[in-house]
């Protein structure tokens, strides 16, 4: 085998890039008669730009609290959330989580309603007037255990209240 060879043999067997996953907490300051208006604005914009950067995950919100996961490449990943932890719409961003994965546990996942534990979170989507639901999805017992992380810390059990 030449030297070409090997190297091209040694390129398909490289194991697969890992996903990097990072989840955060934040407190929101968007005041309650924007909220559904502002969402939809966050939603269409996450979705344009991610989608652009490779990127995807799921934002959830309870009361008055934002968590999200993101997943991509870690650069990428990085600098969103650098950009996020900017933003004026919420304030005590906080990292909760961050690390590798095989691979991506919301590659199709925007946004959820975050329910009660051990109950379904509702799927939302953005409209031209703000969310609205979107239709029912199954979730993989993966996507369970890090929706639970971010249960967790928009109830208060990871907040420190």
């Amino acid at each position: 085998m030449s030297n070409t060879d090997l190297a091209s043999a040694a390129v398909k067997t490289t194991a697969p890039e890992l996903v990097f996953r990072l989840i955060y907490r934040s407190k929101s300051k968007i005041p309650a008669a924007q909220l559904d208006s502002e969402l939809g604005n966050i939603l269409r914009t996450a979705r344009a730009k991610n989608t652009s950067l490779g990127i995807t995950g799921a934002l959830l919100f309870y009361q008055d609290w934002f968590a999200q996961t993101l997943e991509g490449g870690e650069k990428a990943v990085r600098a969103l959330y650098a950009h996020i932890e900017k933003d004026p719409r919420h304030s005590s961003v906080q990292l909760c989580e961050e690390g590798g994965s095989k691979t991506r546990a919301f590659s199709r996942w925007a946004m959820a309603l975050v329910g009660e534990h051990g109950n379904p979170d509702i799927p939302l989507a953005a409209t031209a007037s703000g969310i609205t639901e979107a239709a029912a999805r199954n979730t993989t017992p993966e996507q369970n255990k890090i929706l639970d992380i971010m249960r967790d810390t928009t109830r208060g059990y990871g907040r420190g209240s």
